[in-house]
């Protein structure tokens, strides 16, 4: 019964792929039962042709095949054919059956006298039977021979080109001949002219005159309006110039510009010309300052305290020009006094090699320090300089010789000052990131003890204080005693190596002659700070064979953990009984976070043990040489012996085919086909059918492909 429905299945899913197969052709049916097979193209006397151009004439035939009609009885000629609107024009249509007796109707379209539009490469035309209106079937042919007309892009003309600009005209400035030169007071009157050296016109000139500064422009503007300068031509103005009474130099000038517009070919614009004309001068003639000696009267003795004397002090006009109105200031020295109403005195007019003087009153005071005293003065005046009056001073000084007091002067006491004499931090250097004490003794070199002292330590950028405070206070320090203060503090993590500083600042008062003041310093102390050596090398990596005359490799990894570099990296390797290219190798410079590796090429000259030290020196930041040692024991082998063998023992290498492993995976196929086989018949012979024994068939069929693959590898 099983068997029975699987056999209906079987024929029902068939019949359902005929079904499925019919069903395009009668789609095909519906829409058309007419094929274009190909065409030919060629002209009016049939020569076929590889292109036709817009304009151009063709003749196509196109070649349809009608599959409705397997026969071949049909008569194309009762067709209705008519060409409908493509790449084409015009033509006349005719038609041929080319197809034989017993055979699918096949015929030849022909048209003749087609233009060609030159847009696309579409014929398109319609066939069918006259009166039966369904039977109408649309045709198109892509004449790839149709060459599709582009027009030629459109030039454009060139604009015109613009004229290049024409440079600013040259003009020559140039006055009228001066006689003779200038002298001071005289007026003449100057003719500048302008010449255009050029042939482009000057247009609304404006010429601006400026004189230096021993001329005085008398035309009541500086600046003068032309009319227009043609080409070639000169255009002119005329200034009124005075000489003023005093010409400090011969060499006198009028500075002239002249500003225009011209056109340059492209637009007007704007030019200037600026020139320096030269006018000659008579300037007068300079006369130096006079010197003027100071000298005092006589004295009989030395001024002594609480003494009164005249001093007249003399002025004598020792060049060639008067000192005119005079003015005399005097000053006194510390222990004179002036005792006159006025220290500023007038004198009248001194003539060449005459003299003036005045009276001075000084009184010593009580007590005189020093037995140089003097008087100093300063005296103004004024004098001829080629017609001008002219300033000038004149300071000197006169000396009075005095008595000193028999009470010697007191002298201020020197100002006490603090320096640090000593101080220590721990040891020679110190890490970064430790702990160290720093511990200083500060001391007072001067004569006078000193109070309120405050003690200041700045840490800086690489220190800072370990849970102290930085400042410290001392009531007094006496003359020549000295203090030890302790600080504890530490160095940053990140502190820079090399000499690091420390400023300890000190601020204090003292008594000098019952003055309180103040003084203060600022002392600096240097550390040197290293970053802590982080170098590491691990063991060295032994080699997997050590045999004797084999060159062997033993290596050592290293990494710098540390902040700063380590310079001068030596390697060495020290034992009897190897040889090796180089005992010392020299590294060099290993910056911070760089690793790598050391290698030592040895050969083991004999079978034995071999005692070998690797060596590794090199310096830290803190320029201290450090050694690391690795021991390292090996036993050398005895070189492999090989025997000489013929080439042809050998066996040869990527040999034949494997026929032994294809021969075990063949049989097991074969023993899965037989298993197989051997399932689908005792299926047969108990009529046992149905999908669930198919679906254990499938699992069986399963289990031993998969046996068998399995066997195969």
């Amino acid at each position: 019964m099983k068997r029975n429905f699987l056999t209906r299945g079987c024929a029902l899913l068939l019949l359902l792929m005929l079904l499925a197969a019919a069903v395009p052709l009668r789609v095909l049916a519906a829409e058309g039962n007419l094929y274009i097979t190909g065409y030919t193209i060629a002209d009016a006397a049939g020569k076929p042709l590889g292109s036709v151009t817009k304009g151009g004439k063709a003749d196509i035939t196109v070649s349809v095949k009608d599959t409705g009609d397997g026969t071949g009885a049909g008569d194309p000629k009762a067709l209705d054919i008519t060409k409908l609107e493509d790449s084409f024009t015009g033509s006349s249509v005719s038609v041929e059956k080319t197809s034989g007796a017993d055979a699918p109707l096949i015929y030849a379209i022909r048209f003749s006298g087609l233009t060609y539009k030159g847009v696309g490469q579409t014929l398109r035309f319609q066939i069918g039977t006259a009166g039966q209106p369904d039977s109408y079937q649309t045709m198109e042919v892509t004449v790839t021979e149709a060459v599709v007309y582009e027009a030629p892009p459109a030039s454009t003309p060139d604009p015109p080109s613009s004229p290049d600009p024409a440079p600013a005209p040259m003009v020559l400035v140039s006055r009228s001949e001066i006689e003779k030169p200038l002298e001071a007071g005289q007026e003449v009157d100057l003719k500048i002219t302008f010449q255009n050296l050029s042939n482009t016109r000057l247009k609304s000139p404006v010429a601006t005159v400026t004189p230096s500064d021993g001329l005085i422009l008398d035309s009541g503007s500086a600046s003068f309006v032309l009319g227009e300068i043609a080409g070639k031509k000169s255009g002119s103005i005329t200034v009124r110039l005075k000489a003023a009474s005093t010409i400090p130099s011969p060499k006198q000038t009028l500075d002239v510009e002249l500003k225009f517009n011209y056109n340059n070919n492209v637009s007007v614009v704007q030019g200037t010309v600026t020139e320096k004309i030269a006018i000659p001068a008579l300037a007068r003639e300079s006369i130096p300052q006079p010197v003027v000696i100071v000298t005092r009267s006589p004295m009989e003795k030395p001024l002594s305290a609480g003494e009164t004397a005249d001093v007249t002090v003399s002025f004598q006009n020792a060049g060639s020009t008067k000192l005119v109105s005079p003015v005399v200031s005097v000053t006194a020295s510390d222990a004179l006094l002036i005792q006159n109403d006025a220290s500023t005195f007038l004198l009248g007019d001194i003539e060449p090699g005459k003299s003036g003087s005045v009276t001075v009153k000084v009184k010593a005071a009580k007590e005189i320090a020093s037995a140089n005293q003097s008087l100093s003065t300063e005296l103004k005046y004024a004098y001829d300089n080629g017609g001008t009056l002219t300033q000038a001073t004149a300071s000197d000084r006169v000396n009075i010789t005095a008595n000193t007091t028999s009470e010697e002067t007191k002298t201020d006491a020197p100002v006490p000052n603090l320096i640090i004499r000593k101080f220590t931090y721990g040891g020679d250097s110190v890490a970064a990131g430790s702990k160290f004490p720093l511990e200083f003794t500060f001391e007072n070199t001067g004569k006078l003890p000193v109070e309120n002292v405050v003690v200041t330590v700045e840490s800086g950028e690489s220190f800072a204080m370990d849970g102290s405070t930085n400042t410290f206070f001392y009531k007094s320090l006496s003359a020549g005693a000295t203090q030890t203060q302790a600080v504890p503090m530490q160095v940053v993590p990140t502190g820079k190596s090399g000499a690091q500083s420390i400023t300890v600042g000190f601020k204090y008062e003292y008594v000098d002659k019952d003055k309180r003041s103040q003084g203060s310093a600022d002392i600096k102390i240097s550390i040197p700070v290293y970053q802590p050596d982080r170098f590491q090398i691990n063991a060295p990596t032994l080699p997997e064979f050590f045999r004797a005359g084999e060159e062997a490799e033993l290596t050592l990894a290293y990494v710098n953990k540390g902040k700063d570099d380590i310079a001068n990296v030596e390697a060495t390797v020290e034992g009897e009984g190897i040889e090796t290219p180089a005992r010392t190798q020299y590294i060099g410079n290993i910056t911070a976070g760089t690793s790598g590796n050391i290698g030592f090429a040895i050969t083991p000259d004999e079978a034995g043990e071999v005692h070998l030290t690797l060596k590794i020196s090199y310096e830290n930041a803190d320029q201290q040489v450090q050694t690391r040692e690795f021991a390292v024991d090996l036993q050398a082998e005895e070189a492999p012996v090989f025997d000489d063998e013929p080439m042809e023992d050998l066996p040869e290498e990527g040999g034949g085919f494997p026929w032994l492993w294809a021969g075990l995976g063949g049989a097991a196929v074969l023993g899965a086909g037989a298993a197989v086989w051997l399932r689908r018949r005792k299926k047969t012979e108990t009529a046992a059918g149905g999908w669930e024994e198919w679906d254990q068939e499938s699992e069986t069929n399963e289990a031993a492909r998969t046996a068998g693959e399995e066997e195969l590898r």
